[in-house]
């Protein structure tokens, strides 16, 4: 929202979601006016009246929200950064509190409008010498004395909704002249919209909360506000007057992701001027459900490093991006857009040879906000998951039962030992996520990844690889780490004879029909192919 006037208003609406959760919400701001020019952020404190010791979800429409703390039972502080704009504009500040997670949207919630005024010089000329004011609403600013050229500069705080000043001019023999000065400004919006939460699963079904204010051009709360919505695939429901100027819709996702990102734009016409906001809602896909892993091939050396392709899909088998691919004492992977990941498995020396299953895990992409919770049992202890409503796993979240604590890894999972007799866990800071031991665990861990068969030779000091050509053959030479060698002195062996070559990356042998074979000649190591008529 742009425009407002030169003070503050609090509004504390309260919609319990149950009696467990918050009743009310109240936001002050320190400075309550800040300036731009002047102040580059401001204090925010958020009282959270009620059972609800979880923090709140703070929104702003211009401007960031960021260091939350809490300062005791129910109270949180938080740092307001101002719009990096120049102009003075009204902010509008949202706490919610939902219940029982971040992602909800039952809950109470806090409004908050901020009017931000602007640390100007306006210059201008004038006869020397002569001093000049300049007026806007109720302030005066000034005098400025005209310098020898005539030149003046005359430093002003604009509040939000003016845009025409009135400038009187007083030459050295007391003559006055009086004058408009358009301050150029743009024109003020009159609308401010915030949407919580900001990441949904395309589902069809889950939803988020819209808040819009609408204020005349000084800021104050206006009623009846014709608030019209366009884009987007989801759905608004019809609109519900929560009183100061403040309505409130539910948004419901659309059923594919479409690009993944959804741009819904209100805008509110009143006389010449057009008030437009525009929100952007992020769909996630949903976690992995499929790990389809292909080696490139079937027989690895002792010593040497098996390679293989992964492709991570959704539960529409649509490839996915983001995902974490685990392979056994190699640095985990991440999928790219395409939802493809190359892996390395070093294979020990002391490997043991001949056939062996490899253990691959995915996990994600990584969730933020945490909305669900699984747990299962292990030999002696307790393990969880922590995901959000697309169910991708959240890491880093605090899990606690029978006083226990946890913290969940980047796959959003913590196995532990609770303490003896702990009938139920429960999510750290947002407590009415919890779970009953009690006909409430999983028989096994969710996972998601694939078992693929693999064959381990004895160790080779090199290693010759062949791939089959429509024209014949290429061949090439490897170190045990699969570095192509230069240099490497080789027989082939063809149906007319044998001749020695030099290695020099792959190198294409263009034959007919024929069994042949590439022999390194220092470790004896060959490779046979066989070329097809």
């Amino acid at each position: 929202m742009r425009g407002g006037a030169p003070r503050w208003l609090i509004l504390v609406l309260g919609l319990a979601a149950s009696a467990v959760g918050a009743q009310s919400v109240a936001l002050t701001l320190n400075p309550r006016a800040p300036v731009k020019g002047r102040d580059t952020a401001a204090v925010l404190e958020i009282s959270i009246g009620g059972e609800q010791p979880a923090p709140p979800v703070l929104r702003a429409n211009v401007g960031t929200i960021d260091s939350v703390e809490r300062l005791g039972p129910g109270r949180f502080r938080a740092r307001y950064l101002l719009p990096t704009t120049r102009f003075p504009e009204v902010a509008i500040i949202v706490a919610f509190a939902p219940w029982p997670h971040p992602q909800s949207v039952e809950g109470a919630f806090g409004v908050l409008r901020v009017p931000i005024a602007s640390a100007v010089e306006v210059p201008g000329r004038a006869e020397r010498g002569a001093e000049v004011t300049l007026t806007l609403g109720a302030s005066t600013f000034g005098p400025s004395l005209a310098g020898a050229d005539g030149t003046f500069r005359l430093p002003v705080v604009v509040p939000p909704g003016y845009g025409i000043a009135t400038t009187v001019t007083r030459d050295r023999v007391g003559n006055k002249r009086s004058a408009k000065l358009d301050l150029m400004l743009p024109p003020t919006d009159q609308l401010a919209c915030v949407v919580t939460p900001t990441r949904l699963p395309a589902d069809g079904v889950s939803r988020a909360r819209v808040l819009c204010a609408s204020s005349d051009r000084f800021g104050n709360p206006t009623q009846g506000a014709r608030v019209q919505w366009k884009g987007g695939r989801g759905s608004f429901s019809v609109p519900r007057e929560l009183g100061d100027g403040v309505q409130e819709w539910t948004w419901t996702a659309p059923r594919e992701v479409g690009s993944g990102l959804e741009r819904m734009v209100a805008s509110w016409k009143q006389g010449p001027v057009d008030s437009v906001e525009e929100l952007t809602m992020a769909l996630a896909q949903g976690p992995v459900r499929t790990l389809t892993v292909t080696p490139e091939e079937a027989l690895v050396h002792a010593g040497g490093v098996w390679r293989a392709k992964a492709l991570a899909r959704d539960q529409l088998g649509r490839p996915l991006a983001g995902v974490t691919v685990s392979v056994p004492r190699a640095a985990p992977v991440l999928t790219d857009e395409r939802g493809e990941a190359s892996l390395r498995w070093p294979v020990a020396v002391q490997e043991p040879q001949g056939s062996q299953s490899l253990t691959i895990s995915a996990s994600g992409p990584s969730g933020h906000e945490p909305a669900r919770v699984q747990a299962w049992r292990t030999d002696g202890g307790l393990g969880v998951l922590v995901t959000d409503l697309s169910g991708l796993p959240v890491p880093t979240q605090r899990v606690s039962a029978g006083g226990v604590e946890v913290t969940t890894g980047a796959d959003g999972v913590a196995e532990w030992r609770p303490a003896p007799g702990a009938g139920e866990l429960h999510h750290v800071e947002w407590p009415g996520l919890r779970l009953a031991f009690d006909g409430g665990l999983e028989t096994a861990r969710p996972r998601v990844g694939a078992t693929v068969p693999v064959r381990v030779g004895p160790p080779v000091p090199v290693n010759v690889k062949v791939s089959q050509r429509a024209d014949g053959f290429a061949w090439w030479v490897e170190s045990v780490d699969g570095q192509v060698l230069e240099g490497r002195d080789v027989d082939v062996r063809a149906p007319d004879g044998t001749r020695r070559r030099v290695s020099h990356g792959q190198t294409v042998e263009r034959a007919a029909a024929g069994l042949f074979s590439i022999t390194d000649v220092q470790s004896r190591v060959s490779a046979v192919v066989e070329v097809a008529p």
